[in-house]
């Protein structure tokens, strides 16, 4: 029998990605609510790295959600959809400084993780969490791009989960995938 909170979480968090995608500011307090309850759910799993990236995570929504906000209000947005704020490309300097960040961090984190807890797979969770926060990031800035490290992400988390036995878990973030590759689609620069 799926764990009922796991449930929920997993359908909240489809919502608040999905509005997200849509450029909705709604979809950050959303985020948080299922970013709260998912740090639990990875803390029962042993996925220690992912349950103090759900805190980060936290702190990251807060942040797109503020810039988001000031930004809709500097373009006098009436609205809570926010699809005058147009996406930005992400130049190679940008994701060069990005991956490399990434890899210093799945480095740090994976041996810490390795020597001082139980996590069962310490690289895998540390690189993982570490492209997440990279795509966090990404998204609060806009980079298009972020869809799709996203679907790459929710592709190995999906494989990931099942393992651990966390099957609604598993299908939310098989569905992440299809929602990436929606906000990668709806984030296409518009002609002006």
């Amino acid at each position: 029998m799926p764990d009922l909170i796991e449930t929920f979480s997993a359908l909240i968090s489809a919502y608040g990605v999905f509005l997200t995608a849509r450029r909705s500011l709604l979809g950050w307090p959303i985020s948080l609510i299922a970013t709260l309850l998912y740090g639990w759910i990875f803390y029962r799993a042993h996925l220690y790295a992912d349950t103090i990236l759900q805190v980060i995570f936290g702190i990251g929504i807060l942040y797109g959600w503020v810039l988001w906000h000031a930004e809709s209000q500097r373009k006098a947005s009436t609205s809570d959809f926010v699809k005058n704020l147009p996406p930005r490309p992400l130049y190679w300097p940008a994701a060069a400084i990005g991956a490399l960040s990434t890899l210093f961090l799945t480095i740090g984190w994976s041996l810490i993780l390795k020597y001082w807890s139980d996590d069962p797979i310490p690289l895998m969770d540390a690189a993982l969490s570490s492209a997440s926060l990279l795509a966090q990031f990404w998204t609060a800035r806009r980079y298009r791009a972020s869809w799709l490290l996203w679907s790459a992400i929710d592709l190995i988390y999906t494989g990931l989960f099942i393992t651990r036995g966390l099957y609604p878990t598993a299908a939310l973030y098989a569905g992440f995938i299809g929602i990436a590759l929606y906000g990668y689609t709806a984030w296409r620069p518009r002609p002006h």
